[in-house]
């Protein structure tokens, strides 16, 4: 089959998105399995200090609170990766096929300025904690809000993937 040379550019710079967005989905899924099994062990070992050894540790329970951000903001990309927000995809089939490509514009839009709301004031509180320390750990707080600028650039990314198309292999967004 013969392409023109333009259509063909086009076809490998999606493939390369693809690939890079497959690529991050797959380190997120890993960070977030590390990060779900090392909160597992902190909490069961909080418990086992506080109920059988009547020790309570003291960094335990802040490491988990941290733990659980960044588990909460990489989850939130992975699951803007998989398109698997909450939406109203059966008032969505019901509408017109121009509305649902206004839907689908409309919804972009709104998730892009929350991300982009996300990273621009996570990147500003990074600037303003930047030199605190966690009160039991006493590590820089820059680690925990790291969570936001990060979790915001894997968001906009997925997005732009699944906006254009390149976030699955079949392409393009599914509107009805």
């Amino acid at each position: 089959m013969c392409h023109p040379a333009g259509t063909l550019f086009h076809e490998k710079r999606m493939n390369l998105l693809h690939r890079i967005n497959q690529f991050l989905g797959y380190l997120e899924m890993g960070a977030l399995a590390l990060l779900t099994t090392v909160m597992f062990v902190v909490v069961f070992g909080q418990v086992i200090f506080r109920y059988v050894l009547n020790e309570p540790s003291p960094w335990t329970e802040e490491l988990a609170r941290y733990l659980f951000i960044w588990i909460a903001l990489i989850g939130a990309a992975y699951g803007v990766k998989g398109r698997s927000h909450f939406g109203f995809e059966l008032i969505v089939r019901k509408m017109p096929r121009s509305l649902q490509r206004f839907e689908h514009l409309f919804v972009h839009a709104c998730m892009g300025i929350l991300v982009f709301v996300l990273t621009f004031y996570g990147m500003k509180m990074l600037r303003v904690v930047s030199f605190q320390m966690t009160p039991a750990l006493q590590i820089p707080m820059r680690y925990v809000y790291l969570s936001l600028p990060v979790s915001g650039f894997l968001m906009s990314f997925h997005l732009i993937c699944n906006f254009l198309g390149a976030g699955t292999k079949e392409g393009g967004a599914k509107v009805a």
